[in-house]
């Protein structure tokens, strides 16, 4: 999830144009390459910079240098509108999930022996396919 905030202050470059920054609060996914690191350790592009972390409804200032979860939302600033490319794809990088026909992870997953019958009398009504 993506939410940009326009803040209202100008900053003004040497020809006088006035740029607005844009803020973003970039959700991060439980496969977020910075789960567990803390916000320091995450380089950002020039002309961005950290504003903290957004956990549940606490917000956690960048100085505290706080770690990042699943769930938090990573709050950063553009202060160059040709930046925010750049500043979104770097603050939603993911490790890859890979799917193979080959492998099965539910045959790896234990079962829990109180959902399964021990002597399995009523299997057949339990399952209403026939597997191979």
């Amino acid at each position: 999830m993506d939410n940009t905030i326009r803040v209202k202050k100008h900053f003004v470059l040497k020809n006088k144009k006035a740029l607005e920054p844009s803020l973003f609060g970039v959700f991060i996914e439980d496969n977020s390459v910075y789960c567990g690191i803390h916000l320091s350790d995450i380089k950002l592009p020039n002309q961005c910079v950290f504003l903290g972390v957004l956990r549940e409804t606490q917000v956690i200032s960048a100085t505290d240098n706080p770690s990042i979860f699943a769930a938090d939302y990573i709050l950063a600033i553009a202060t160059h509108p040709m930046m925010v490319p750049a500043l979104k794809v770097t603050l939603k990088k993911i490790h890859s999930v890979y799917y193979s026909l080959n492998s099965c992870l539910l045959e790896a997953r234990p079962t829990d022996s109180k959902s399964v019958n021990s002597d399995y009398s009523d299997l057949s009504s339990t399952f209403n396919s026939t597997y191979y």
